[in-house]
């Protein structure tokens, strides 16, 4: 647990030296201005969310077949923090949509539209997933709500290409695209520490339950 706190502890360091970086040296977009700059904190959460919606995916199918608790606990970390990360997501992109459109929210952006459906569908399992009593009923129908319910990543990552959108493709520089990029990955570190600890105490408290050994990862 210490060197996943020391990792948690670098990468917000990091991501801190890295948004100065973004906010004082990169230049303005030359469409949208110094505006384009929310991207940095607004894309790295949603591109985190479908990696941790992924990992509830490919858990949710491995419990599904072999029935260990510890894959139920990691496909609902997964979605827990995927949740939070996609209403962030949905959250910073409003306000840049009020800056760049001139509202809060537009229905006929199909990007906006589609991951709020993914957002409404893996806040449904956590709902769903609070409502059973039973722990192993909660565990098998979690998971097949889980690997239904993945239908809606795949939409909300093509949607800006499959219909038309007001959703904006800024030009980047390479020099902007590598910054995105590395806001991901230290986006990446840090929630995928944040997903060991709260794995852990699933897995714990489950324990703590029903008994049985205590699989950390």
């Amino acid at each position: 647990m210490k060197r996943v706190l020391a990792i948690l502890a670098l990468a917000l360091l990091a991501t801190a030296v890295l948004h100065l970086y973004i906010l004082l040296e990169l230049p303005p977009e030359k469409t949208l201005g110094e505006i384009y700059k929310i991207l940095y904190v607004h894309v790295p959460p949603i591109w985190v969310a479908y990696v941790f919606f992924v990992t509830a995916l490919v858990s949710s199918v491995l419990f599904t077949v072999k029935r260990l608790a510890k894959y139920d606990a990691l496909a609902y970390s997964s979605v827990l923090l995927g949740v939070v990360l996609s209403g962030l997501a949905i959250l910073l992109g409003s306000i840049f949509a009020r800056e760049a459109w001139g509202t809060y929210w537009e229905w006929s952006e199909p990007r906006m539209t589609s991951t709020l459906i993914l957002f409404l569908a893996y806040l449904g399992y956590l709902v769903l997933r609070s409502s059973i009593d039973d722990i192993q009923k909660k565990r098998e129908i979690s998971a097949v709500y889980s690997i239904m319910a993945f239908i809606t990543v795949p939409m909300s990552y093509v949607s800006v290409k499959m219909f038309r959108s007001l959703h904006p493709l800024p030009e980047l520089a390479p020099i902007m695209k590598y910054a995105l990029l590395a806001t991901f990955l230290v986006n990446l570190l840090i929630f995928s520490s944040l997903l060991k600890i709260l794995y852990n105490i699933v897995l714990w408290e489950e324990r703590k339950i029903e008994g049985g050994d205590f699989d950390a990862i």
